[in-house]
């Protein structure tokens, strides 16, 4: 895959938004955009097909909260090198990246929708996905950390839903899982201390106090994956200040819970990054023995 953004002079800068049902032509693929799905601190989304109508997303980079042309190219650029990097079947698969028009934009597959969605699906019951979430969750970080990079930002909103289409039958009917949104991901040598653009709810308590609770490291992902999973159990998405965070609440709500994954989640949960769940497989391997507690119950 080529990439094909430059730098160009400031008096020349163009940067648009794209219209509903513009087409842009990149490499000889032709893409038409669709309406607007969603807006992030960085990009806004739009619905986008290419020329065989292949459901795809159009991540449109865009330079406000005063960030700078350079400033968007840079996270285009690293959005690019991870998704282009981190080749997965439970990541979200990127297409394309290009600039057009001094606009950068990142076309990437589409999913049926996030998880933040479906917790507002009167239907859905988390515990029925429990499992397979957590697993295929848990092999891409495990996938990422490997290659040395940690998302930090594994929350509902970046967890996407996607129904694979079945040729033969004519229709989609096989559901997975991804990971998508690697756009503050980082090599886990480059990661600073603070939060960043983190929401409060998911500060880790090493962002705010490394010389107590330890490095941040990868083990951000472990926690991060606990709280989502922890979601999925109690039926919401919880809240908790920065006290709350300090004083060990996430863990504690996890062993409250009556289930038998309570404890796992716990673990993945604790203040001290040392004594946190080491790795994703690890993770993955307690909540399965967990499971076949749950199994032999039944």
């Amino acid at each position: 895959m080529r990439i094909n953004f430059q730098i160009v002079s400031a008096n020349s800068k163009s940067f648009r938004l794209p219209n509903k049902g513009e087409t842009i032509t990149y490499e000889g693929s032709t893409y038409t955009i669709g309406e607007r799905l969603a807006s992030g601190g960085f990009a806004a989304v739009y619905a986008c097909t290419d020329d065989w109508g292949t459901p795809l997303v159009a991540k449109v980079l865009e330079p406000r909260n005063r960030l700078s042309y350079e400033q968007c190219q840079a996270i285009a650029l690293r959005e690019f090198g991870n998704l282009k990097q981190l080749r997965h079947p439970n990541i979200t698969y990127l297409h394309a990246a290009f600039e057009y028009e001094d606009t950068f934009y990142l076309i990437i597959e589409r999913c049926h929708q996030t998880f933040e969605d479906l917790f507002r699906e009167s239907w859905f019951k988390g515990h029925v996905w429990f499992l397979p979430l957590a697993r295929e969750l848990l092999k891409a970080v495990q996938f990422m950390h490997v290659n040395q990079v940690v998302h930090k930002d594994i929350h509902p909103g970046n967890v996407f839903v996607k129904f694979q289409a079945d040729a033969l039958a004519g229709r989609e009917s096989i559901l997975t899982f991804k990971v998508g949104d690697l756009g503050i991901a980082r090599n886990e040598d480059q990661i600073a201390p603070e939060g960043g653009t983190l929401a409060q709810w998911m500060l880790p308590p090493e962002s705010m106090d490394t010389e107590q609770f330890g490095p941040v490291d990868r083990r951000l992902d472990i926690y991060h994956s606990g709280l989502l999973l922890l979601a999925l159990l109690i039926g919401h998405i919880p809240s908790f200040t920065r006290q709350e965070i300090l004083d060990g609440a996430p863990r504690q709500q996890a062993e409250a819970l009556r289930s038998p994954y309570g404890w796992v989640l716990a673990k993945a949960l604790r203040r001290h990054v040392a004594h946190r769940t080491p790795s994703a497989l690890e993770f993955w391997r307690e909540l399965e023995d967990a499971g076949a507690v749950v199994a032999q119950a039944a």
